[in-house]
């Protein structure tokens, strides 16, 4: 049998980080990331869990921590339930990987990073991701690190931002009493 596990065993050529990261993992493969590509990425703070957990995001840009005007921006949001852990971990393999190929000179990935400002937010929900971890599998539920300490599915309470603007826009406030902060557009 071992000789069908080796020729079956798929290995990978490109050394990116395969495995379920604790939150001081996490931390410590952004932190590794932004040391081999300082030049293209940004870690900061866009605040903390219940428990105090710093919630952390990466920005992947040719010019880290400056917004450029008519420049695109856009963010990646995982680990909004804690116990799905696929979202976190293809996150963290994007920031691995669009560190490597810019560096190797894949032009798409250059390309991408010159033109447009990613923010990467692998986990959202720290505290219910090392609740269900702590677990395990076998002993959680489906609902164990799913909502907040307080009760909240992010998911269904993620900030809706577009339907304040719809309305204002339909009473007519916008752009004097209710700014929509978009860049207008020439006539």
């Amino acid at each position: 049998s071992s000789y069908y596990t080796q020729q079956n065993e798929v290995t990978s050529t490109d050394n990116l980080d395969f495995r379920h990261h604790s939150y001081k993992d996490m931390r410590q493969l952004m932190k590794v990331v932004n040391e081999e590509c300082p030049t293209i990425t940004r870690i900061y703070n866009i605040g903390k869990s219940s428990r105090g957990l710093k919630i952390y995001a990466m920005e992947v840009s040719d010019n880290p921590g400056e917004h450029e005007t008519g420049e695109p921006e856009f963010r990646y949001t995982a680990g909004l339930h804690g116990n799905e852990a696929l979202g976190r971990e293809l996150l963290l393999l994007l920031m691995q990987f669009l560190c490597k190929e810019y560096q190797d000179g894949n032009p798409r990935v250059r390309g991408l990073v010159t033109d447009t400002r990613i923010h990467l937010v692998p986990s959202l929900n720290p505290d219910g991701y090392e609740l269900a971890h702590e677990a395990g599998s076998e002993l959680g539920n489906w609902a164990l690190g799913h909502w907040t300490e307080e009760g909240f599915d992010l998911f269904e309470n993620f900030p809706d931002l577009a339907s304040a603007l719809w309305a204002a826009e339909e009473r007519r406030l916008v752009p004097h009493q209710f700014p929509n902060h978009h860049i207008p557009i020439p006539e």
